[in-house]
């Protein structure tokens, strides 16, 4: 049998890409910029916003190995395993009785 290649449509592609905002996905830029001003206003500090460069960085180099990295990690987050407490709490609690 000879091996035959699918190709890649590039209007395909770029349709099913999340939206990307300066390199991240646009939920990881906003949790990232709500959080270095966070930071900012609790320490008072100027230098706080610094940072957003590392962790920028971070999403950056994670969404050029996957695009919907931060989406697979929120939806993860969402469906998590629950706690034997869950029950009696209502929610997921990790404390004991």
């Amino acid at each position: 049998m000879s091996e035959q290649r699918t190709t890649r449509d590039p209007l395909v592609v770029g349709m099913t890409r999340p939206i990307l905002l300066l390199g991240v996905t646009y939920s990881y830029f906003v949790i990232e910029v709500v959080g270095a001003t966070v930071l900012f206003l609790i320490g008072n500090n100027l230098l706080y916003l610094l940072t957003i460069l590392p962790l920028h960085s971070a999403g950056v180099v994670l969404c050029k190995w996957e695009p919907r990295f931060f989406d697979i990690l929120f939806r993860a987050a969402q469906h998590a395993r629950s706690v034997r407490n869950r029950p009696r709490y209502r929610c997921n609690v990790y404390v004991p009785y």
